[in-house]
């Protein structure tokens, strides 16, 4: 199991935090079909599919995975039924359908159409490392987060944590990166930035292909734009773009890494997520160190 994306949170109180009760209560709350008005459904669910292995435990590390269900109604569909619906009301009752009217039965139609919608399922992995005190997700959507979050209070009755407080400005550090050239010494640029103006309409430019420190962008930098997302690469560990939200996403870990873990599985399904997971949560706990230096974030 390699993340792909990353959003790290900080847990609080992490004494009163018992990873033995999550894997004891996880069981309990799974994801269940969707109703037939119900817009989603949110819930734990196996490692893999079929199984009873609803978590795994490495190095003080717990993975575990949630999904959600969700009725998928194309909009299309419904203002398509609607205008069909209002159009002939206007034609035999002469009479034009006012916006009020108009809502109430773009509401019934979703009520009647969504009974007969297909369902949609989409799966959230993540992790918490108690030596770290950190809590990470694969996904960088607000959505799915949100839900997470909850699922794990409604399942511990409380889950204590806080995004990340970065003492200095991510975007103003990382244009400061490129224009002084003074990139941690355990980093490396890599060939995607994205830079930002400051002014009402934020104009944005985005670099591929193209080595951040070079004139094409420093230039920009210069004349008062900011960096908004920058490729960057660890310790020839793992590679990803940062995000000025300190979100990681196109996360690539290094083949040494996964060549390491398959030597270390047994082989089969769970035995390579285990070794998968094993070198990645130690990769990422040690990059987390780094990471808390270059921002100024704060531990307790």
């Amino acid at each position: 199991m390699w993340f792909k994306n990353a959003q790290i949170f900080q847990l609080k109180d992490t004494e009163s935090l018992d990873t033995n009760e999550l894997i004891d209560k996880i069981p309990e709350f799974p994801l269940k079909e969707c109703g037939s008005q119900e817009e989603f459904s949110f819930g734990w669910l196996p490692l893999i599919r079929n199984s009873e292995q609803w978590s795994l435990i490495s190095d003080r590390c717990v993975l575990f995975r949630a999904g959600k269900e969700e009725k998928v109604l194309p909009s299309a569909v419904v203002r398509e039924e609607l205008e069909a619906k209002v159009a002939e009301i206007e034609l035999i009752e002469g009479r034009k359908v006012g916006r009020k009217e108009k809502s109430d039965m773009k509401d019934e139609l979703v009520f009647t159409l969504r009974p007969k919608a297909f369902s949609k399922r989409t799966d959230i992995w993540a992790y918490i490392d108690l030596q770290a005190k950190i809590l990470v997700l694969n996904s960088t959507n607000a959505s799915m987060t949100e839900q997470l979050f909850k699922h794990l209070q409604t399942t511990l009755g409380s889950f204590p944590m806080t995004p990340l407080q970065a003492q200095v400005s991510p975007a103003s550090l990382m244009t400061d990166w490129l224009t002084k050239n003074e990139v941690p010494a355990s980093l490396e640029t890599g060939d995607e930035c994205e830079i930002q103006d400051g002014s009402e309409d934020k104009a944005t430019i985005r670099f591929k292909a193209l080595e951040p420190l070079s004139e094409d962008v420093t230039r920009h930098l210069e004349s008062g734009m900011a960096v908004k997302s920058l490729a960057l690469r660890w310790s020839d560990k793992l590679s990803f773009v940062l995000h000025e939200d300190l979100t990681l996403r196109k996360i690539k870990f290094d083949d040494a890494l996964k060549e390491a873990a398959f030597n270390d599985s047994q082989g089969g399904g769970l035995s390579d997520m285990d070794a998968n997971f094993s070198l990645m949560s130690l990769t990422m706990r040690e990059f987390f160190d780094s990471f808390c230096l270059w921002f100024e974030i704060p531990r307790d």
